[in-house]
């Protein structure tokens, strides 16, 4: 129940953080063997389009099955890495300032390689461009931040110029266990401490 609690949360926080832009959302996860798919969309919001080296990254995926991250549109190209690219003068996104991109846990990186798109001639409507997967050995979830690039498409002097957006998304996790089950590790762990402290006293009285 918490893990799809946390689902909702997410999806709530990462729309509502969407201004312009790129924004992944979190749909579902789902169990496969003993890994865990997480299934997203992304949005691509009205006033903005796609052009060559528009990016959208997801921060921090903990494990992160290596081979697995996957984008369901031709134009887009996969990768994963240890820091997103924060120089936006080389096509890099900007930094989240509520998310700081952790080294050590993978980044999920989708980067559009197609022809122009909605490029001029904004706002229209806005557009789910792609579904994304990727899998984790993980199957919790905890917001983390994602950060993205795209193009203006309206606005006098901004069409054709560069825009960003960040916010939050729900990630891959450890399982955070429900306040039943601490409870239950508690009192497990009280009644083998009890257990220990009869056996030593049994033990020490057999050797008095």
């Amino acid at each position: 129940m918490k893990r799809l609690l946390l689902a909702a949360g997410a999806t709530l926080l990462a729309s509502g953080a969407a201004h312009a832009s790129i924004t992944p959302v979190l749909d579902s996860i789902t169990p496969d063997g003993t890994d865990f798919v997480f299934n997203y969309h992304a949005i691509l919001s009205g006033d903005e389009g796609l052009t060559t080296g528009s990016t959208l990254v997801i921060f921090d995926f903990a494990g992160y099955v290596p081979g697995s991250i996957f984008a369901a549109s031709p134009n887009i190209t996969t990768s994963v890495v240890g820091v997103a690219n924060f120089n936006t003068a080389a096509g890099g996104v900007q930094v989240n300032p509520l998310f700081t991109d952790d080294p050590t846990i993978p980044d999920l990186v989708f980067t559009y390689t197609g022809p122009n798109f909605r490029t001029s001639g904004g706002p229209f409507s806005d557009f789910v461009i792609m579904d994304l997967h990727a899998k984790s050995t993980l199957g919790g979830v905890a917001l983390d931040g994602f950060s993205s690039r795209a193009i203006s498409n309206s606005g006098l002097g901004t069409t054709g110029t560069a825009s960003f957006n960040n916010g939050a998304v729900g990630v891959a996790a450890a399982l955070v266990p429900e306040p039943t089950a601490w409870a239950m590790m508690l009192i497990g762990f009280g009644g083998l401490g009890s257990l220990l402290r009869a056996r030593r006293q049994r033990t020490g009285h057999s050797l008095a």
